[in-house]
């Protein structure tokens, strides 16, 4: 299961910027494809930065060889938790006071610059919750059970697609940038949950 986890991680990731590129270059132009991208890239980032911090946590932590391991898992996902969301928000609050102005001074378009700013400022919104999924994910990858995070990995990115579309009527081709926060805000309700389980009644 944890390679089939894996493979499917790689998958939805890769058919996620594919259809997102691919739409775009549909219905817009270059700058839309470049700036979305460049929030994209952005966003990877900081989560390869959080997965990095968290699996660190839980490899320190040698939970395997813990003999107090409800009290150590607690403290170990608290702890990734914590540390993991100082770093996404830290993060989210540079791109949103930084980014425009590291833009103009690579002298790009200003078409370019006003729609990757104008992108970014939707598409972070739920940036602050990156640490929190991470950490959940993490979380089932140390007790071994995959069922979840797979089933998660579909399902979040079937509702951004009917999210989009529905965005699709009012919003065209920015459809996709709205739904980015509100399928992260729908799917921190069970993350949340997780959260208060592992910290709470382990």
């Amino acid at each position: 299961m944890k390679k089939v986890f894996y493979f499917l991680a790689i998958l939805v990731l890769i058919v996620f910027i594919t259809s997102v590129n691919i739409f775009l270059k549909i219905k817009s132009d270059f700058n839309h494809i470049i700036g979305i991208d460049i929030n994209l890239f952005l966003y990877l980032i900081i989560t390869i930065i959080c997965l990095f911090t968290v699996n660190r946590h839980f490899k320190k932590a040698n939970l395997d060889q813990s003999k107090t391991y409800k009290k150590d898992m607690k403290t170990v996902f608290a702890n990734s938790f914590f540390v993991s969301s100082i770093i996404s928000i830290v993060s989210a609050l540079i791109i949103y006071g930084f980014l425009e102005k590291f833009l103009n001074f690579l002298n790009l378009k200003q078409g370019l610059i006003n729609y990757t700013t104008f992108s970014m400022k939707i598409w972070f919104i739920s940036s602050p919750f990156i640490g929190l999924e991470v950490t959940v994910f993490r979380y089932f990858k140390e007790i071994n059970y995959f069922k979840i995070p797979i089933k998660l990995l579909i399902f979040k990115l079937i509702i951004f697609y009917i999210i989009s579309a529905l965005f699709f009527i009012d919003k065209k081709v920015n459809c996709f940038i709205y739904a980015k926060p509100i399928c992260d805000m729908i799917f921190l309700l069970y993350y949340t949950k997780v959260c208060f389980d592992a910290t709470l009644k382990i």
